[in-house]
C-alpha cells in the first residue's frame, strides 16, 4: 500500500493506493478480497487514531460486481470500478493525527480480531449508523440537539458521547459528513440557489455554508457545481 500527502491544508484529499498486481497474483483479482482488503486496512486506521475517519472515493481496478450497489453501504463514499489502480480516498487533514494506541491496547484489539476490525469502523455498523439513519429521516433544519437526540436513543448523553467516541464518530462529525453528502448532491442534480441550499442544510446565512463547503471539499459551492456539469 502507498500512501500520498503531507501534513496538507484542510479540504484536500490525500489516498492510499494498492499497486497493480501481475498476473501471477491470482489472489488479488478476486472481488471479495480487494473489499475486504479496503476494508481491513480502513479499520485498523481508524483504530491506530482512536476515529473514524470518513472516506471520499473508493476505486476498484476490478470491474464492478452484480450487486455493486451494496459497496456504497460498506464504504458511505463513491465507488468506482475498472479504474487504473485500487485506492481509497480521505481528507488529508487525517494524515496529522497521531496514534492514539498503545502496545496493551494492541493486545486488546489483537484478541478481538478480526470481527473488530471488519464491524466497528463500518460506515453501516454500530450506534453511528443508527445516528446517521435518524438524521436522514428528517429535514437538516429539524436535526435535533444532541440531548435531545440522547433522549429519542434512551441514552443518558454521557453514554451516547462516550459510544460515538468508541467508534471514532462525534455527533458534530456525523452531522457535518450528512450534510456534505446532501450539499453535493443537491450541487450536482439541481439547479437550486446556492442561498437555499445553505438554507436546507440548516446554516444561517450562505457566508456560513461556502465556509464550510470549502472545509469540506477546497472548493466553492459554485465551482463544485461547475466541475460536476
Amino acid at each position: 500500500m502507498e500512501t500520498t500527502g503531507r501534513s496538507p491544508p484542510r479540504g484536500r484529499r490525500a489516498t492510499a493506493s494498492w499497486p497493480c498486481p501481475t498476473q501471477r497474483q491470482i489472489w488479488l483479482t478476486n472481488r471479495f478480497v480487494r473489499r475486504s482488503y479496503w476494508i481491513i486496512v480502513h479499520g485498523i486506521t481508524c483504530w491506530l487514531v482512536g476515529r473514524r475517519i470518513p472516506l471520499r472515493q473508493v476505486d476498484f481496478r476490478c470491474g464492478p460486481p452484480g450487486h455493486g450497489a451494496d459497496y456504497r453501504l460498506f464504504f458511505g463514499a463513491p465507488v468506482r470500478f475498472n479504474q487504473t489502480e485500487s485506492r481509497l480516498a480521505f481528507d488529508a487533514a487525517f494524515l496529522t493525527l497521531p496514534a492514539a494506541r498503545g502496545e496493551r491496547a494492541l493486545k486488546d484489539f489483537l484478541r478481538g480480531a478480526p470481527a473488530n476490525i471488519l464491524v466497528r469502523y463500518r460506515h453501516d455498523q454500530g450506534l453511528a449508523a443508527r445516528v446517521k439513519a435518524r438524521l436522514r429521516a428528517v429535514p437538516a433544519t429539524a436535526w435535533p440537539r444532541f440531548e435531545d437526540l440522547a433522549r429519542q436513543l434512551r441514552l443518558p448523553a454521557s453514554t451516547l458521547r462516550r459510544r460515538l467516541a468508541d467508534e471514532g464518530q462525534t455527533y458534530r462529525d456525523i452531522k457535518d459528513e450528512l450534510r456534505r453528502v446532501l450539499a453535493e448532491a443537491l450541487l450536482r442534480e439541481g439547479s437550486k440557489p446556492v442561498g437555499e441550499i445553505a438554507a436546507a442544510l440548516g446554516f444561517s446565512e450562505p457566508s456560513a455554508f461556502h465556509r464550510a463547503f470549502r472545509k469540506w471539499t477546497a472548493q466553492s459551492p459554485g465551482a463544485y457545481r461547475r466541475g460536476s456539469a
